[in-house]
């Protein structure tokens, strides 16, 4: 693996978050997003060989008063994008956005929908999560018709749906909380095998110790399986931290990548190509327990306090073990956690970085064989 070129997308610029997809079909663009000033926020197209951006149309809130937050998914194989923003979600057909932004579903009274959406790999149906009185639901639309449908809902704080890439029958979600106390963090639905839904990553049985069980999150539903990756945190009790393989059929879970500093993960559409940001410094090797304790406690009085840390952006190659650091950043608070993605073909590689002196996000040509 090596380093073809590197390109700083600009002041104020940020990526989508990790179990979304940036990325246009056929690799060659990718959208992010600018701040522009306040809670003004704009999306822009940039073409992966010649570097130039062309701005999208803005999204016109029927609020202006509505928080302007934006996160959008693109459907892998047809030209759409969704997004959540001013709690509303919309779409947009890439290939004519002179057409303009579509509002495709609003929540009711007394609900309100969850900031990540997730589009069907052919643009055909939309996912959105929502909090509503006593519980969080998961909610389709068909984009044709505009018919939507609560496909699940749980009691406890359920969020991050969002479609598995190789087979969208499989929907990814997780139950929100403090890792170090919510044991039950990935699941998945399925409308046959897993109508109501079930936990996928038995976080005790997959520690050497069951009694100290992996504390994890952060996970990304896969291109190439029906499986997810995940990572154990640095904050685990126990052994083996690192980015893990998880099932929706039921299969064991299997250690891709022992590390007691990965955080985020992605990973191309072969799955043989991951690449995590860090909550300390990378260790190639797993740190020593000296080295861990001071990373952990770095990373939660950086979290606790709202102040910068700093966090590699490392690519992996799984079948040979290489692993090649590619920046180190400061991350803050969201949106500049480094949330580092793959383009599907391997190529690109994109993360956000707070350093003040250039807060925004990179682009990174990448060579894998």
């Amino acid at each position: 693996m090596k380093i073809l070129r590197r390109h700083f997308i600009g002041n104020g610029t940020s990526i989508t978050y990790p179990h979304c997809n940036g990325f246009l079909p056929g690799g060659r663009k990718m959208v992010y997003q600018k701040n522009l000033g306040g809670e003004t926020r704009r999306l822009f197209v940039l073409d992966l060989e010649t570097l130039e951006s062309t701005p999208l149309p803005m999204i016109v809130p029927p609020d202006p008063s509505v928080r302007a937050g934006i996160s959008f998914d693109i459907a892998l194989r047809s030209p759409r994008i969704a997004v959540i923003a001013h709690r509303i979600a919309w779409t947009l057909d890439l290939d004519r956005p002179e057409a303009g932004w579509r509002q495709v579903y609003a929540s009711p009274e007394g609900a309100k929908q969850q900031d990540l959406p997730s589009i069907t790999p052919d643009g055909c149906r939309l996912l959105t999560g929502e909090t509503r009185a006593g519980s969080h639901a998961a909610v389709e639309i068909d984009l044709a018709t505009l018919e939507t449908r609560t496909l699940f809902e749980h009691a406890w704080y359920a969020n991050h749906f969002h479609y598995c890439p190789h087979d969208p029958s499989w929907i990814g979600y997780s139950h929100e909380g403090p890792a170090e106390t919510t044991l039950d963090r990935c699941w998945a639905w399925h409308p046959r095998h897993a109508p109501q839904g079930r936990c996928v990553f038995d976080q005790f049985s997959a520690a050497e110790d069951r009694a100290r069980p992996l504390n994890a999150g952060h996970e990304r539903w896969c291109f190439h399986d029906a499986s997810a990756y995940v990572v154990a945190y640095a904050v685990s009790p126990g052994g083996r931290r690192g980015l893990y393989e998880i099932f929706a059929d039921g299969r064991a879970p299997r250690l891709l990548r022992e590390s007691n500093t990965a955080w985020h993960c992605n990973m191309d559409a072969s799955g043989r190509i991951a690449v995590v940001d860090t909550s300390a410094a990378w260790d190639s090797s797993p740190a020593s327990p000296d080295e861990h304790r001071a990373g952990v406690a770095a990373h939660l009085k950086a979290d606790r306090e709202r102040l910068p840390n700093l966090s590699d952006v490392v690519l992996l190659d799984l079948e040979t073990g290489e692993d090649l650091p590619v920046a180190r950043v400061t991350r803050t608070r969201h949106p500049w956690h480094p949330h580092p993605a793959l383009s599907p073909d391997g190529r690109w590689l994109a993360y956000n970085d707070a350093a003040p002196a250039r807060q925004g996000a990179w682009l990174i040509e990448i060579a894998t064989t």
